[in-house]
């Protein structure tokens, strides 16, 4: 279960550092891991051997490389949920897993497919109105996530300080919500590619968008020096990656399906 991603970024706002010249101020999300139920984990030796064969660099399957399919945190919940999704949905396109999950998160709607870079701007300076019911949510909620860290900055404020800091921050929330829709595309685009060595179109094409919008100077430029270079290099990577998975096809799925059902019974 996702924290609400305000609270997981005034939290992280607060007392957290960012690392490793990743993008400002980005959230620590506190989530709960979508693959407790079995021990399977993305890795190379778990892959199909269409995915082993292209995506030959260690950093794919990192669980902590941000800009890695599986690093973020949604593209790691959007991936692993897929995979328990997958089970009882083969036949399904995973756009309808995508729309189910980021409406689950409650994400501002932005279309997948945009790339203009005004409606970007637009989306990027998004300002969450927040009602006196979800605020006064919001600081409890600091508090107790707080409440065993006896030196944390926020236990420092008053209720009237939190109050402007969580209202200040509910502006500019648009580049925290785009960047968790992006990794979620990303993060299902490349599950079913490692899952079943193929690719639907539909996601594929998503895929391909979101890395482009990512790449556009007006989303990239907002990492730190010294981390852009290498974000650039990567999704670059990944988009040629996604651009070579051959996609979906009816006799692929049906054998899929046939599969699926084949591990239910057994």
């Amino acid at each position: 279960m996702k924290l609400s991603i305000l609270t997981a970024f005034l939290s992280s706002l607060l007392f957290i550092c960012c690392s490793n010249g990743q993008i400002n101020n980005k959230p620590i999300a506190v989530t709960l891991q979508n693959n407790t139920m079995d021990k399977f984990q993305y890795t190379f030796k778990s892959a199909h051997p269409k995915a082993q064969a292209l995506m030959t660099d260690e950093f794919y399957w990192s669980p902590i490389e941000e800009t890695a399919p599986f690093g973020s945190d949604d593209g790691s919940d959007a991936a692993y949920g897929f995979r328990q999704w997958r089970l009882f949905n083969y036949a399904t396109s995973p756009v309808i897993y995508l729309k189910d999950l980021i409406a689950r998160w409650q994400y501002p709607y932005f279309d997948y497919n945009e790339m203009d870079t005004t409606k970007i701007k637009e989306y990027l300076n998004y300002k969450k109105e927040l009602s006196e019911t979800e605020i006064q949510q919001q600081i409890k909620m600091l508090k107790d996530l707080n409440k065993d860290l006896p030196d944390a900055y926020i236990n420092k404020l008053d209720d009237k300080q939190l109050r402007g800091v969580i209202t200040s921050a509910s502006t500019g929330m648009g580049g925290i919500y785009l960047l968790g829709q992006d990794n979620a595309i990303i993060g299902i685009g490349f599950a079913q590619f490692v899952l079943e060595g193929r690719i639907d179109n539909d996601i594929k094409g998503l895929t391909i968008t979101a890395i482009k919008r990512q790449l556009l100077p007006l989303l990239i430029n907002r990492y730190d020096d010294n981390y852009r270079d290498k974000r650039k290099e990567q999704l670059t990577k990944m988009l040629d990656v996604i651009n070579q998975a051959l996609p979906s096809s009816p006799r692929i799925k049906q054998q899929l399906t046939l599969g699926f059902m084949q591990v239910g019974l057994d």
